[in-house]
């Protein structure tokens, strides 16, 4: 919901360099998107009522009922990851015939996809588009870096929850995804994107055995 995403955006604390940049686009259009989608469906076609046609869901619901609607079961557990949709981060629930009912979620700032983010931006890949070649590398790395990671950046607890260490990450109050503990973490400055790749990092999270 467009609308629901602003608000975090704005509730959440913020650096005033971006919230410098989102503001204008937020005002220019983004808070307006359901206007501007009823204008431009009217003028194909004006006989449709699009106010009562045209509706928002939740982003995390939408992701379940793709996921469901679409499979061969009549009943399954779902749970859904991804960065981060109005302020929810992950969710899990459970879908029986036409009915969805997402039961618990985790909300940001604490974001596996944002992590996986994270290791894009410090692997000198473009964030939201650049995951998808980590991915691709990570079969020929080795998990080296899976027990640092769980020892400082993620808090893999026994139900299935985590929580993020936010010390170590920038996307909350800055422009960038890490900081310079971050770095200091994994032993220098993110990769410059004209840089050969050196050093693959493989994001593995095992089991918690605390």
């Amino acid at each position: 919901m467009p609308f629901s995403r602003r608000r975090r955006r704005i509730r959440r604390p913020i650096s005033f360099q971006s919230f410098r940049k989102a503001i204008p686009i937020w005002l220019k259009e983004k808070l307006f998107q359901k206007s501007v989608l009823r204008n431009h469906l009217r003028e194909i076609d004006d006989t449709i009522d699009w106010e009562e046609k045209l509706l928002f869901a939740d982003h995390h619901q939408s992701h379940a009922a793709s996921a469901f609607f679409a499979s061969p079961f009549a009943e399954a557990a779902i749970l859904t990851f991804d960065g981060v949709g109005e302020w929810t981060t992950t969710s899990a629930g459970y879908g029986s015939n036409n009915t969805l009912d997402l039961q618990r979620e985790i909300n940001f700032p604490h974001s596996i996809g944002l992590l996986y983010s994270a290791f894009t931006h410090y692997t000198g890949f473009k964030v939201n588009s650049g995951e998808y070649k980590v991915m691709g590398l990570a079969p020929y790395g080795e998990p080296k870096y899976a027990g640092r990671i769980l020892e400082h950046l993620v808090d893999l607890r026994d139900d299935g929850s985590f929580r993020l260490d936010l010390n170590y990450f920038d996307y909350c109050t800055g422009l960038t995804m890490t900081n310079d503990r971050f770095d200091a973490l994994f032993g220098g400055k993110p990769r410059d994107p004209s840089e050969r790749l050196e050093q693959r990092i493989w994001i593995w999270l095992p089991r918690s055995s605390r």
